[in-house]
């Protein structure tokens, strides 16, 4: 229930001093009242197979855990008290909360009508304010009045202090009641039940790998949505690839130790696989790549020896040209800066054939960093896709589904064949659908389930599908 409305500070309160649902506290009460019964129930079929009833359980297992049936039924009865004790003290708070309800409305409605009587007090006549000092001594009836109005406003303020000690005597009984019920949850908790130190360190790995989980899935995300942002960034993906690892293995612990669902495993096992999807695809092309550039060096080199060989012919005619005695002075100044040009020309190619011999680059076309091999190479290759989106305004979308790279294997192809005369081999057309397939099952399992399906687990974010919750119940329980 919220707060209820009305003019509080006339109470000397700032809004409504008590605010509470009864309903909400006797589904409480129902609730603990169900709990404590199946843990009853429970611990009376471990008491049944610890004193040997075979209509429960039997078998050679059976035979293993009795003397532990016995022990862990005798546990649970005494948790169950603990519920009783909850179930019971609720139970005696209600009534409590339902009187300091109805009193503290009590209270404010007479302090509101002690406000009224107030105000109409002040509106009474006093024949005694502005009254002259030589005046004549009042009448019986101006007397009668100025005592009316002190009365009056005498009576309003009594009111007024009835309403507020009224409403001090339910806030303080209902406090009172509250700790008398704390006191009797308490109680119930000295049941000589501890918790092991085993459990403890159980309790604390597994409030840490939730921790992490939630951490790093809501990094995942966030990696997702940068790499739609900047599409194509290694680091990215390198990241994501962490984090994917890691839920996976905080998950596979919480299953492990009944605390998570194996539907979250399969979850975090899907995304990882497909992260490796995309590094397999990309490994692939990579692969591609290098046997082509190595593949093509030959026919480079041939037309780049070709193009050598045609300079340096026209290097030796010019240079003849200007040894001929027939060729004028003019034209002697001519052909040198023609050998000089020429001489530049065939550094340039050389030196392109030199840098492709040792950086394995021909027309343009490089093999790139892999993401899985994080460093200053694949950095320097990120920054320039930084640039690409933030200076150039290029963004690429071929980027965003990773088929950049099966793109440029298709434009080396034609390249090399059209400039060198050397046929490699393409990456295949599935790789595209494959890897944009990859991507977007890797948005729908990162963003789809993990944002719109599973509950975060933050604040009121507890429960969206009931379907959801069946599946993770039948994955916990059902291994």
């Amino acid at each position: 229930m919220p707060a209820r409305g009305g003019n509080w500070a006339l109470l000397g309160e700032g809004s409504d001093p008590i605010v509470a649902d009864v309903p909400v506290v006797q589904e409480l009460v129902t609730y603990y009242r169900s709990i404590a019964d199946e843990i009853r129930s429970e611990a009376d079929v471990l008491r049944k197979i610890g004193e040997g009833d075979e209509s429960q359980f039997k078998g050679a297992s059976a035979d293993a855990v009795r003397k532990k049936s016995g022990e862990v039924a005798s546990s649970l009865l005494k948790m169950s008290g603990r519920y009783d004790a909850i179930r019971d003290a609720l139970t005696g708070y209600v009534p409590e909360l339902e009187t300091a309800l109805a009193e503290s409305a009590t209270a404010l409605r007479e302090a509101e009508d002690a406000s009224a009587a107030g105000a109409r007090a002040t509106g009474m006549p006093d024949p005694s304010q502005g009254r002259a000092s030589d005046a004549p001594p009042m009448t019986a009836d101006e007397q009668g009045a100025v005592d009316a109005k002190h009365r009056a406003a005498e009576d309003a303020r009594s009111g007024a202090d009835a309403a507020t000690a009224r409403l001090r005597r339910a806030v303080d009984t209902l406090n009172g009641a509250g700790r008398a019920a704390a006191s009797t949850i308490r109680a119930a908790w000295d049941d000589g039940l501890h918790d092991t130190l085993g459990d403890k360190i159980k309790a604390f790995f597994s409030k840490l790998l939730k921790i992490l989980v939630k951490i790093f899935t809501y990094i995942g995300i966030a990696l997702a949505v940068l790499a739609i942002i900047i599409p194509g960034v290694g680091m990215f993906t390198f990241m994501a690839a962490v984090a994917a690892s890691v839920v996976l293995v905080a998950n596979i612990a919480l299953a492990g130790m009944g605390e998570g669902s194996w539907l979250d495993v399969i979850t975090a096992a899907v995304g990882l696989v497909l992260v490796g999807v995309g590094g397999a695809l990309t490994k692939a092309v990579s692969t591609l790549k290098t046997a082509g550039l190595t593949k093509s060096m030959a026919g480079f080199e041939k037309n780049s020896l070709a193009k050598i060989q045609q300079l340096q012919n026209k290097r030796s005619f010019q240079i003849e040209k200007a040894l001929s005695a027939r060729t004028t002075p003019n034209g002697v100044q001519s052909a040198l800066a023609q050998v000089r040009t020429i001489g530049k020309d065939i550094e340039k190619v050389q030196d392109g054939l030199a840098a492709a011999r040792t950086k394995g680059t021909i027309g343009g076309f490089r093999e790139k960093p892999n993401w899985w091999h994080p460093g200053k190479a694949l950095w320097n290759d990120d920054k320039g896709k930084f640039r690409d989106v933030f200076v150039k305004g290029d963004w690429r979308a071929e980027r965003l589904f990773s088929v950049d790279r099966q793109n440029e294997m298709l434009a080396m192809q034609k390249e090399m064949w059209t400039k060198y005369g050397v046929q490699i081999a393409a990456s295949p057309t599935w790789h595209s659908w494959a890897a944009g397939g990859r991507v977007v099952a890797s948005w729908g399992n990162t963003i789809v389930y993990g944002q719109g399906l599973k509950p975060t687990g933050f604040g009121t974010d507890q429960q969206r599908l009931p379907g959801y919750n069946e599946a993770a119940k039948t994955l916990t329980h059902g291994f």
